[in-house]
């Protein structure tokens, strides 16, 4: 064996000077600058959940459970914050780039079902030694920092180190993070990276769409196993076809009649209300596969981010007493797929037009009740929806703007007022 010191793999980054960088590095994120929005004769946005019934608690009636799905359209707008957000880490600098996003949802009746705010966060390319050439990292996030005769002095650090010493190196495990804000009680810090990207070379040439999930697979159902459906037994495999047993009375279900997993997740299969109705509410992002039939798509990227990961430092949810205690928020997570689709339209200089597509599905892991067992029942809560730029949709197929009825600072409040909007959660 070797008496030589072994070289280590992990190489410091630039060393940091004052003034850098001067300018965020967005990455990716970059392609989200802007307003995103439904059109006309387009895709909507679907989500299903699940609720505690009314009357009932975690103490009395185990599993009953309200559920409601319906389509929406949505208007999701992206600021840049032009600044680097700086993480001081001693041996490390890390300049974060910050973007904002604000969401209103409406649902077909034009009625407010959600709102939303929060940052995503562009913390850098997760590889090293920094690359001049690479898009993701020039400019550079990440920096070693060194100390110095001035540092240790100003820092009263000697007799623990000198001038010119440097610790281990961090490596980001994950290039973005996602924190919103949601008015139910629920604070969410969601982390990921990158995880697929397809771009053929010039000249371009159509792509496959992007692969959203297998027919009925499991982790993007509506019904998560704690329920006691099984899709391989109790869903029609490779086939849209809704399950004969679902059509037969509640006391006919095999595997306990009335008090059966069947008996009681029938009506996600019969539902239809509110524009949403099966297979979409037992598998919500078939909705985002059909909205990509018959596209001509240029390249993609998909982003995956997740409040939980099988290692290292998490994500994590927060939420308000009676959130917690009676429908806890318990894990979220999100997919977003950035598309350059190709229209069967030319644009001003005769080329084929080429518009930008947003593609996302979040699934927030509820947990209410508790099961016979004494186990915890987790409810997915799905949302999907395609949008495009605003720009890019022609004004004949825009929708009106979707307003959020708010104080206005120009408008200072006299008096406390008695009226109030209702968000139709209830409605169904």
């Amino acid at each position: 064996m070797s008496k030589e010191p072994q070289v280590s793999s992990v190489k410091p980054y630039l060393e940091w000077e004052e003034g850098q960088p001067a300018l965020p590095q967005f990455g990716i994120l970059s392609e989200l600058t802007g307003t995103w929005v439904n059109w006309k004769d387009g895709p909507r946005g679907l989500h299903t959940t699940c609720m505690p019934s009314p009357g009932t608690s975690a103490e009395t009636i185990f599993g009953v459970f309200h559920f409601k799905s319906q389509e929406y359209r949505e208007e999701l707008k992206f600021t840049q914050v032009n600044e680097p957000v700086r993480n001081r880490a001693g041996s490390n600098e890390q300049f974060n780039a910050a973007l904002k996003y604000e969401t209103a949802i409406i649902d077909n009746e034009d009625n407010l079902q959600h709102f939303e705010n929060g940052m995503y966060l562009w913390l850098g390319d997760n590889q090293m030694p920094w690359k001049a050439d690479s898009p993701y990292q020039n400019p550079p996030t990440m920096f070693k920092h060194t100390s110095t005769e001035a540092s240790v002095k100003e820092d009263d650090a000697e007799p623990v180190m000198g001038a010119g010493e440097l610790g281990p190196q961090f490596v980001p495990p994950h290039s973005i993070s996602r924190s919103g804000v949601i008015p139910h009680g629920t604070t969410i810090h969601i982390t990921g990276n990158i995880t697929e990207t397809k771009q053929p070379k010039k000249p371009y040439t159509e792509i496959r769409a992007p692969h959203i999930a297998d027919l009925w697979e499991q982790q993007y159902l509506a019904i998560s196993p704690t329920m006691g459906i099984d899709p391989q037994k109790d869903l029609v495999e490779g086939s849209l076809e809704k399950p004969p047993w679902t059509e037969l009375p509640r006391e006919e279900q095999e595997g306990g009649g009335v008090n059966s997993a069947r008996a009681y997740f029938q009506r996600i299969f019969n539902y239809n209300q509110f524009g949403a109705q099966f297979p979409y509410t037992v598998q919500p992002n078939l909705k985002l596969s059909d909205a990509n039939k018959g596209l001509k798509f240029r390249k993609f990227a998909k982003i995956e981010l997740d409040s939980q990961h099988d290692t290292g430092e998490q994500g994590g949810t927060i939420n308000n007493v009676m959130i917690q205690r009676f429908c806890r928020v318990a894990r979220m997570r999100h997919r977003m797929w950035l598309e350059e689709i190709e229209l069967d339209e030319l644009d001003r200089n005769g080329y084929p037009k080429v518009i930008q597509q947003l593609q996302y599905e979040q699934i927030v892991d509820f947990e209410f009740m508790f099961g016979s067992s004494g186990g915890t029942t987790l409810w997915p809560h799905i949302q999907v929806n395609t949008l495009r730029r605003l720009e890019d949709i022609p004004e004949e197929d825009r929708l009106p703007p979707i307003k959020v009825d708010e104080q206005s600072d120009k408008t200072p409040v006299l008096k406390a007022s008695s009226q109030y909007n209702k968000m139709n959660h209830s409605k169904g």
